[in-house]
């Protein structure tokens, strides 16, 4: 069982979510301010990055954005297969996830600030699988506005639903999905605040904030405290 049922599942949801939500803007984040200016989950950005640097002569940055590409490829290629399953595959998709994350922070912890190309790429790569992954799951559970990964669709999908509403005079205006989608928005943008603020404090335990937070929706799905 996963609780007591209706608004209790949807809340667990909501936390399952916000979770993802965070790990994909903290993860952004962190990438672009120490990685050299990539993304490797908003596809979409590093698009737009890998063109400018391409236009400029730029290739060492272009290179970070095809590593990102790359990864981002693996991540939601190898997802294809624990997804089969019908029960479990999100679950499973999610302890891979956890594992390239944690190999993340232990090759951040292990580089001790080292700017090693070998050790950048590594980096790069080891996040963007992870975000592929994630990606995978965001598709899997297809809610509407709600990729886990990125928050262009998610910003037009909260505009598109108030403007039609107020236009029809539909109440209440905001329904539970649009609340869900902004708070979707919302922890997507803090997670950048805070890892720009825990970036400019060096706090050396950064990287290990993603991987906590889907260690915990893991746990948290395991035990049948939250859902997807």
């Amino acid at each position: 069982m996963w609780g007591r049922g209706g608004a209790n599942d949807e809340h667990h949801r909501g936390i399952a979510l916000g979770l993802l939500s965070f790990v994909a803007g903290s993860m952004d984040a962190i990438a672009f301010l120490t990685l050299g200016d990539v993304f490797t989950s908003a596809m979409s950005g590093n698009t737009i990055l890998l063109g400018l640097a391409l236009g400029q002569g730029r290739m060492s940055a272009a290179s970070h954005s095809i590593a990102a590409f790359m990864g981002y490829v693996v991540g939601v290629a190898g997802a294809a297969l624990p997804l089969r399953a019908p029960t479990r595959g999100i679950e499973r998709t999610l302890v891979l996830e956890t594992l390239f994350l944690a190999a993340f922070a232990g090759l951040w912890t292990a580089s001790a600030g080292s700017v090693h190309q070998a050790t950048i790429y590594g980096l790069i790569i080891l996040s963007a699988i992870a975000m592929g992954l994630q990606g995978a799951v965001g598709r899997s559970i297809g809610i509407t506005g709600i990729p886990t990964i990125v928050i262009t669709s998610t910003l037009t999908a909260i505009v598109g639903a108030l403007a039609e509403r107020v236009l029809t005079a539909d109440r209440p205006l905001f329904t539970a999905l649009t609340l869900r989608q902004i708070e979707t928005f919302v922890i997507y943008l803090a997670s950048a605040v805070a890892t720009g603020v825990a970036i400019s404090h060096g706090l050396v335990g950064l990287p290990f904030a993603p991987f906590a937070a889907v260690l915990a929706l893991v746990l948290g799905q395991r035990l049948r405290l939250l859902r997807l």
